[in-house]
């Protein structure tokens, strides 16, 4: 009775599957045949909303808008393409081309919408909408933008499509309608900002109308940054600077965060979102694109005396107390080495605060390029900082292996005369130069900086530092003469000593191509040191202008309470 009951099952069983087949291909077969000829699926792609980037005061300093774009699907305006595209130049007063263009540079392929129009007033979008009907989708779309575009734009660089670097990216999840991170922190933390965009997939017919939803995945945003970098600080050092090509750095002595960064000239990041003026800025002679404070190396110049200094003392072969008589050149054989003044006899702490050329040159001669070049490394003058910032350069302290191997010339004590000054083949970048010169505010420590304080509401850890074993003895000597700088009246930094912020600093005057190069790199207070401050003026003629423009700077952060 029961195998009876078993086979009276299974036969129904094949019944209804027979069934279902002769009602699925024969009595709808013509329907089902009509709709795969005439339906296709569609998928919406839906953006993410990239992570917000937050100065240390929680000011918003990138961030996504919502904008209305004006898009259509391939598919369906193969034979009405012209006609349309004409009649929406016309009603959004826009150019045609511009439509053409955008067609053709953003369409992916037949089935998924194309942003024709850009950045659409909402209430036209709307009214756009009811005259052209299904042959149009409004396509809201996030749009990033930088509120100070020009004081921040190489911290945060910007944001373009995948769709330029695609090959590259497609093996880290990459599609052609996301958003990269190109430069700077967009770029540098993109992983965290870009989120997960989604969409919806829908089965629409030939007319373009949805006949039947097959499912969706929601977007995610991605995550919120928080910076080092005080957008208060920032932006009075952009100003700092003025229209001279150079680099203001402010950063915390003790624990290495950027509290600013400036090079100048600067770009808006928002052209390149817009498409606007970008052959412009590859073409300037003046190169805004590069941050002069991680990409490009100088020469020193006096701003390097402290290490010689640091070189000089642990030699053993002179002391703070030594002296040297400055008549205002130094000869070597049928060589004169020049000196800005007549200083005569002068010691460490004068030979600091008068920035004197000629003491500089004996104490180099003494120690030898090789102590000089092994402690310039150490400072890490030829090593990136380490910086949470993308394309960063290194710079270059020489020796004479060095130049054997790539000049294929041997070293000579000129070169050692010029070394012992910052001058020769010696160069860094505003930054590594910065970190250097903190080590005299940490008490022998150099440091990693970092523009990171936390994602989300997590608190980032990138401070880092490396104790450089100098002994504290040698340190202080050094110290005061770099407070002598400002303090004494003949000093070459007397001019902040009217700030009272108990600033020790050191001048640098440095020869290169065309008018000098003006540096100024100091801590601040001296028994307590809490900011360290490196400002670099490109071919401004002499480190009086860089002086000038750090004393602007700080007045400023003092007239506002900020400091």
């Amino acid at each position: 009775m029961g195998q009876i009951i078993i086979r009276r099952v299974y036969l129904s069983g094949f019944l209804l599957l027979v069934f279902s087949l002769f009602y699925y291909q024969i009595v709808k077969g013509d329907y089902y045949l009509q709709r795969g000829r005439n339906n296709y699926v569609r998928v919406i792609p839906l953006r993410s909303i990239r992570g917000t980037i937050f100065d240390r005061n929680e000011v918003p300093i990138a961030y996504d808008k919502a904008t209305f774009n004006i898009a259509v699907v391939p598919y369906e305006i193969q034979n009405k393409k012209d006609s349309l595209f004409m009649k929406l130049a016309e009603f959004f007063d826009c150019d045609v081309n511009l439509i053409h263009k955008n067609y053709e540079k953003r369409k992916t392929n037949i089935f998924s919408p194309v942003d024709v129009i850009i950045d659409c007033d909402k209430m036209q979008t709307l009214k756009a909408k009811d005259k052209f009907g299904e042959v149009i989708i409004i396509n809201p779309q996030p749009r990033r933008l930088y509120p100070q575009g020009y004081e921040f734009a190489h911290v945060l660089g910007y944001v373009k499509k995948a769709v330029s670097s695609l090959e590259i990216l497609k093996k880290y999840g990459y599609t052609p309608s996301e958003r990269i991170g190109f430069g700077g922190i967009e770029q540098y933390y993109d992983a965290y900002l870009k989120g997960d965009s989604g969409g919806d997939l829908i089965e629409v017919d030939a007319k373009g109308k949805i006949v039947g939803f097959l499912g969706e995945r929601k977007p995610e945003k991605g995550k919120d940054i928080y910076l080092t970098i005080d957008n208060r600080i920032q932006t009075r050092a952009y100003e700092a600077l003025g229209n001279n090509r150079g680099v203001i750095i402010l950063l915390d002595s003790k624990k290495g965060e950027i509290l600013a960064l400036v090079s100048r000239p600067s770009f808006d990041p928002n052209d390149f979102i817009k498409g606007e003026n970008i052959k412009k800025l590859f073409d300037d002679e003046n190169k805004p694109l590069i941050n002069r404070g991680i990409q490009a190396t100088y020469p020193l110049g006096s701003t390097f005396k402290p290490i010689v200094s640091i070189a000089a003392l642990d030699s053993k072969k002179v002391t703070d107390h030594t002296t040297f008589n400055c008549l205002g050149q130094f000869n070597l054989g049928m060589s004169v080495f020049k000196c800005a003044h007549v200083h005569n006899q002068e010691n460490l702490y004068d030979a600091l605060t008068h920035s004197c050329n000629v003491y500089f040159y004996n104490i180099g001669i003494i120690t030898g390029s090789q102590a000089i070049s092994q402690w310039a490394k150490k400072f890490g003058l030829d090593s990136p900082t380490k910086i949470d910032l993308p394309y960063e350069k290194n710079g270059l302290v020489p020796s004479p292996l060095w130049k054997s191997k790539n000049l294929k010339t041997p070293w000579v004590k000129g070169d050692t005369v010029n070394f012992s000054i910052g001058q020769g083949f010696l160069t860094t970048t505003p930054l590594e130069n910065a970190m250097a010169f903190n080590v005299f505010a940490t008490g022998g420590y150099l440091l990693s900086p970092y523009l990171l304080k936390k994602i989300d509401t997590t608190n980032a850890v990138l401070s880092a530092k490396v104790y450089l074993g100098i002994n504290k003895e040698l340190l202080e000597p050094i110290k005061q003469g770099l407070r002598g700088a400002v303090v004494s009246e003949d000093g070459t930094a007397h001019q902040l000593n009217n700030l009272n912020l108990k600033i020790a600093g050191k001048t640098g005057t440095a020869q290169t191509t065309g008018k000098s190069h003006g540096w100024f790199l100091g801590f601040f207070p001296y028994d307590d040191p809490k900011y360290t401050v490196c400002t670099f003026m490109e071919n401004c003629g002499s480190s009086f202008y860089a002086v000038k423009t750090t004393y602007n700077f700080l007045k400023d952060l003092q007239d506002e309470k900020i400091l």
